[in-house]
């Protein structure tokens, strides 16, 4: 594609004179006023490159050169052994930014002038093209009405050890317009050169390289070129994730080392990757001495680029926060994957009897099947918001009053409770009510849940809570994505134990946020003694329950659910082959970056016009 120009006007920049592929001579310190240092460049020099006066050099202690100094190291001129200038010197480090190129400019290697010849075509607009590039010569020539030329070539020639190039001759004036488009602003060369930007926000949005490329350098650049970058900046930053795989052995040994007791599970197929489980010793040693018995599970898919799933156990602490307990990389959510997911977390939690553990979970593909075959004496509890939604997307069963209704017999604390908010579900719609009766109650009403692991929760929250703190790893790289994993578990971790040590409190802030709760609410309370430490507790209109403060227990159920009392008690390997990344599973059509959200769920203003514009 031609290049879009704007109204052609003369540009001059250091004009020098020389005939082409002439030598350095006649250097004059006007020529270096880029790299002038504070002195003078010598300029006897005749034509044939003899010296003509040879001044006394006078060398005494105190001009003697300081060997400690670094300024010596990074000098910008050559000198000659009489101690003047030769020829200046070009720095990559500093002087690539912005290239002034003079004649006598000495450059440490070929590869270095072009880039710098590169470079100066971008800051100043201009297409220029190679029409020699040799061993010992390198030719620029602008656009065929200008005169801007450049002529280089090895500085010393017959010696095979010096790589130095200089520039011979110059003519640096141009007569051609400024361009709007430049192909030496590459993908790979933007990438490089706002690097630091995707250090800084690995989500730099593609509009925003557009805009910086178009300030910077007065240039356009196509969408897809940006994306280009894109993909290879991430690459730079966050690793390949092709490459990554054939490190898993590594990271694993290391993860092991840094933290004894850890479970690290890699499951492969010929090679091929297929599962890994993660379980550190810290949350196994956590979850066992100081946690609920209750266990959410939930899995989320993959944004990278071989996809998958991620599993994810999460528990609830001393505090009614969540805590990470394991997660494993599967290919996808099924009764395999999910059966030997749970099988290695049976093993780190020492699961001998299930009888006192709940699983919370949204009744995700095989999950179901593999906790009916791994823990047959399990409690296992459904989503009642993921119920909901299921209930709701029902032509008939929509609407405030259902809803209201749905979760007045979810909350439901005991059996005549729950037996009301079904009469009324089925006054409003006995379609409904059958539906909801078809629906084992055991997994989504209180009235129905056992006691046994002190915990009320209704909803996995937990879950998804977990899911959206590691939402930004879910599109990385393998390793990547674990490390981040890894740092926010053992962040949350130490963050929550500071914040326990700080708290003055004999139990938990949240935990006694409750209770002052549950005491304010029990002030319309009138408990009558029946002894044997039981109280008969009068609620008014007719609801009266009995306390047993010995078996900490009542008959609302409230107590014995979650273990908080409730108000009517208040008133009293490095040998091993390289592991291959999975087979890539391409659904068809676009892939989604987005979950889909439900019909009652807010969504982003504005309008968005359809395929056919309109």
């Amino acid at each position: 594609m031609d290049s879009m120009e704007t109204p052609g006007f003369e540009v001059e920049q250091n004009t020098l004179g020389g005939d082409f592929g002439g030598e350095a001579s006649d250097l004059d310190d006007s020529s270096y006023k880029a790299y002038e240092l504070g002195t003078s460049y010598s300029d006897s020099f005749e034509s044939d490159g003899d010296r003509v006066d040879e001044p006394e050099v006078e060398l005494s202690l105190e001009d003697d050169f300081d060997s400690s100094s670094d300024d010596d190291l990074n000098n910008d001129l050559d000198y000659d052994k009489y101690g003047n200038k030769k020829y200046p010197l070009f720095n990559p480090q500093t002087d690539m930014r912005n290239p002034i190129l003079i004649k006598g400019l000495v450059f440490p290697s070929r590869d270095i002038l072009k880039d710098a010849v590169k470079q100066y075509e971008r800051i100043n607009r201009v297409v220029t093209k190679l029409t020699r590039n040799d061993k010992l010569r390198v030719k620029a020539v602008c656009a065929l009405s200008c005169p801007w030329t450049l002529w280089a070539s090895k500085l010393n020639p017959k010696d095979p050890m010096d790589g130095s190039w200089q520039i011979k001759t110059i003519v640096n004036h141009h007569k051609c317009s400024k361009v709007m488009k430049n192909k030496n602003i590459t993908s790979k060369w933007m990438a490089r050169h706002y690097l630091h930007k995707f250090q800084v926000d690995p989500n730099y949005s593609l509009t925003s390289l557009q805009k910086d490329i178009r300030v910077d350098f007065g240039i356009i650049v196509y969408r897809t070129k940006c994306m280009r970058a894109k993909i290879r900046a991430l690459e730079l930053v966050q690793g390949n994730h092709k490459a990554r795989y054939a490190n898993i052995y590594d990271y694993l040994l290391e993860f092991r080392r840094r933290n004894p007791g850890t479970t690290t599970i890699c499951k492969l197929d010929c090679r091929l990757f297929q599962r890994l489980y993660i379980c550190l010793e810290a949350c196994k040693s956590g979850w066992l001495t100081g946690c609920r018995r209750i266990i959410g599970l939930d899995g989320c898919w993959l944004k990278g680029y071989y996809g998958g799933h991620l599993l994810a156990v999460v528990g609830v602490d001393a505090n009614d926060c969540i805590y990470p307990v394991a997660f494993a990389l599967v290919e996808s959510e099924n009764k395999q994957s999910w059966f030997w997911f749970l099988e290695l977390l049976q093993r780190d939690l020492e699961i001998d009897n299930s009888y006192n553990i709940c699983f919370m979970s949204d009744k995700q593909k095989g999950l179901i099947e593999a906790i009916s075959l791994l823990f047959p004496n399990v409690e296992a509890r459904h989503c009642a918001r993921h119920l909901y939604n299921n209930f709701k997307n029902i032509e008939g069963f929509r609407g405030q009053v259902m809803r209201f209704t749905y979760w007045k017999a979810a909350k439901a604390t005991f059996p005549r409770q729950f037996k009301e908010a079904m009469s009324e579900m089925r006054s409003l719609s006995e379609s409904a009510e059958a539906w909801l009766r078809d629906k084992d109650p055991r997994t989504w009403s209180r009235a129905h849940f056992s006691t046994r692991c002190k915990s009320d929760l209704l909803l996995n929250n937990n879950s998804e809570c977990f899911n959206k703190i590691i939402l930004e790893a879910r599109d990385k790289p393998i390793l990547t994505m674990l490390e981040i994993i890894r740092r926010k578990v053992i962040t949350r971790l130490v963050s929550m134990r500071e914040a326990a040590e700080k708290y003055p409190g004999p139990l938990c802030p949240r935990i006694q946020k409750k209770l002052s709760k549950i005491a304010s609410q029990s002030n319309n309370i009138w408990p009558i003694y029946a002894g044997n430490e039981k109280y008969e507790v009068d609620c008014g209109l007719g609801n009266k329950h009995v306390v047993d403060l010995l078996n900490s227990s009542c008959s609302c159920r409230k107590w014995d659910l979650s273990g908080i009392p409730c108000p009517m008690q208040w008133e009293h390997v490095r040998d091993m082959e390289p592991i291959i990344p999975p087979i890539i599973r391409m659904p068809p059509g676009r892939p989604k970056q987005t979950r889909r959200k439900e019909i009652d769920e807010v969504r982003k203003s504005g309008s968005k016009l359809s395929k056919t514009g309109q």
